[in-house]
């Protein structure tokens, strides 16, 4: 018992000192940043186990913009995952939004659909996730839009100091049916730091960087710097 609290200890003391060096690094960026919009978004995501194959869960996020000092958008993304083996996985999804970036509210509701194939290459964990989305904002058109998203991932899981870290790279392309266009892409790089198993729940911290580029409506593309985190919780 004496061990196990101590082990406990020693991960939370790597996890804050791996927070502080990657939060003062990115931290010592933003100053040349001058003319583009730093944001913050914070997720935390809550899946239940059902059975083998079979989860459920539940994902808020907020997000923060002009330079981390105004809210303007929030999020609630929920749904089912089928995971029939460690190489495939499929989601059906639901997703409430409420964005205030343009001054007016809007609210969107999106039904998604994912398929996501997953493989090892050597060290290396491979993922590419596909997404098909079916959008209605209000306050605007009010009508249907259909989306596609693919975003590769590559993860490099490792060890330091005898904890496992897994840094990753990923890249978020959209696609927007209404305008025939891509118009938008979400380059990730980050850190994701399992916190091993307590009171039944497996927890991991992540923290990641992201480069965010819009096409606007006069096709003229624009660029925020994200600095995101996400607390994942598995019963």
């Amino acid at each position: 018992m004496v061990n196990e609290s101590r082990a406990y200890r020693n991960r939370w003391k790597y996890l804050c000192a791996g927070l502080t060096s990657v939060m003062l690094v990115l931290g010592l960026t933003p100053m040349s940043w001058a003319r583009d919009d730093l944001q913050v978004w914070n997720t935390i995501e809550l899946s239940k186990r059902l059975g083998p194959h079979w989860e459920v869960f539940f994902l808020p996020e907020i997000r923060i913009r002009d330079d981390a000092g105004e809210f303007f958008y929030h999020e609630y993304r929920q749904g089912v995952r089928y995971k029939p083996s460690k190489h495939w996985q499929l989601g059906l999804n639901y997703l409430f939004v409420r964005n205030e970036s343009s001054g007016k509210p809007l609210e969107e509701h999106t039904g998604e659909l994912d398929l996501t194939p997953k493989t090892t290459l050597g060290p290396l964990e491979v993922s590419l996730r596909g997404r098909l989305a079916l959008r209605t904002i209000q306050g605007s058109t009010g009508e249907q839009e259909w989306q596609f998203r693919v975003m590769p991932k590559v993860a490099y899981p490792t060890q330091f100091v005898g904890h496992k870290l897994i840094p990753y790279a990923a890249d978020d392309l959209y696609y927007d049916y209404t305008r025939d266009a891509w118009n938008q892409n979400r380059v990730f790089l980050g850190l994701a730091i399992p916190m091993g198993k307590a009171l039944g729940a497996e927890t991991t911290v992540d923290v990641y960087y992201m480069l965010q580029s819009q096409l606007g409506k006069r096709h003229d593309w624009s660029s925020s710097h994200v600095l995101g985190t996400k607390l994942s919780v598995r019963f």
